[in-house]
């Protein structure tokens, strides 16, 4: 399936920052619109796919419920692409004449609340010998994305040789990584053994490095995107060459690592939205447990650093030209605005998480494609305003 250009759309702004508080009702609901225009600038007419119609829905559980309304086109198939995310293919028109452009929108409603934080305590760390073995054999494999090569193999074992718990390996990659990695934005997103050679990397970079280190190690982990809501957001930027274009106004996306922790099972470790310097403090106040940042799609076995990269060159040498639009709408009465204090606000120069739920199988990017690697670019976003 290739729903990449939707959901890298979704990516495109990334936030990087600190969350000191979240004030707000038990149940808070958030409003926001996605529109996307895509200009098609050449002299022939841009055939529309359903591959390119197929966009990421948002996951539902237990805290939050994420419906849609008040969509410019229809939804006519739903479908789960290879890491159980949930897909929905728009009824958007077969062709996009030359000198035209196809514009669509969608508003979600999200209900959130907080998720209880667990208290973590060293004393009560468990092994890896207690992690459930499914967990290890669906999470701990070399993909695409998450690889290792000696050097990185090897670092990973120094840094953790001396530690029996699953804890205390994560805090001393964690140290290791805040101090050694420097926050930098690359058009693309980085192999890990790209930012540990250069020590440097963005946001889903540098989640991507911890993934790697820990599944090396045999601990399972995946990479986590979704949103955040803040009256502090408020970027426009556009990037590859002009070719893509992003406003985003109260809502940001965002990535993080998730990691299982015996005895505490799942547990979200978020390397730039926090104020934490301790690794283990950095655990205990991950952002995600607030009801202002909601999960969006999971991201494990997809391959969407090639794709992302092989999107962005198909880009360039096409005609088209991409609009993406996040817009905070309305909230309910009842829910108060996050407050954040961002280490830095704006939008990333390069594609950082690049959702490849689809694999490009032909010469001129489809507006899949296209919106898979803006997501990509939303994701780490907000830590490259105070740098340029």
């Amino acid at each position: 399936m290739r729903s990449k250009l939707l959901a890298a759309l979704f990516s495109l702004f990334l936030l990087a920052g600190t969350l000191p508080h979240t004030i707000g009702a038990e149940r808070d609901q958030f409003i926001f619109r996605s529109t996307y225009a895509f200009e098609n600038r050449g002299n022939s007419a841009y055939t529309v796919t359903e591959e390119d119609a197929t966009l990421p829905l948002f996951m539902n559980n237990r805290w939050q419920t994420i419906t849609t309304r008040n969509a410019s086109h229809g939804i006519v198939e739903e479908k789960t692409d290879q890491d159980g995310n949930e897909l929905a293919v728009v009824d958007l028109p077969s062709e996009i004449p030359a000198g035209e452009t196809m514009i669509f929108f969608i508003e979600f409603v999200v209900s959130s609340e907080d998720m209880p934080r667990p208290e973590i305590d060293p004393v009560e760390a468990g092994g890896v010998d207690e992690i459930p073995a499914d967990l290890v054999e669906e999470y701990t494999s070399q993909t695409e994305t998450f690889g290792w090569n000696d050097d990185l193999e090897s670092l990973a074992l120094e840094l953790t040789s001396e530690e029996g718990t699953v804890l205390g390996t994560v805090t001393h990659l964690i140290d290791w990584i805040m101090a050694n990695i420097t926050y930098v934005n690359f058009e693309t997103p980085l192999y890990p053994y790209e930012t540990l050679g250069d020590l440097q990397g963005d946001c889903d970079d540098q989640a991507i490095l911890l993934i790697s280190m820990l599944r090396s190690l045999g601990i399972p982990s995946l990479l986590q995107v979704g949103v955040v809501f803040s009256e502090s957001i408020d970027s426009e930027k556009s990037s590859w060459e002009g070719h893509l274009s992003f406003r985003q106004d109260g809502v940001g996306w965002h990535g993080w690592a998730m990691v299982y922790v015996p005895p505490w099972g799942w547990v979200p470790v978020d390397l730039t939205l926090t104020a934490a310097t301790d690794p283990l403090e950095l655990i205990r106040q991950a952002p995600e447990y607030e009801s202002s940042v909601v999960t969006a799609f999971n991201i494990s076995k997809q391959p969407y650093i090639g794709d992302s990269r092989s999107s962005r060159e198909q880009l360039l040498a096409s005609d088209l030209y991409i609009t993406i639009s996040d817009v905070y709408i309305e909230e309910s009465t009842n829910a108060s605005w996050p407050y954040f204090v961002y280490i830095g606000v704006g939008l990333a120069a390069g594609a950082a998480f690049v959702v490849v739920i689809y694999v490009s199988r032909r010469r001129s990017p489809s507006v899949n494609d296209i919106l898979s690697t803006t997501a990509s670019e939303e994701a780490c976003l907000n830590s490259s305003m105070d740098e340029e």
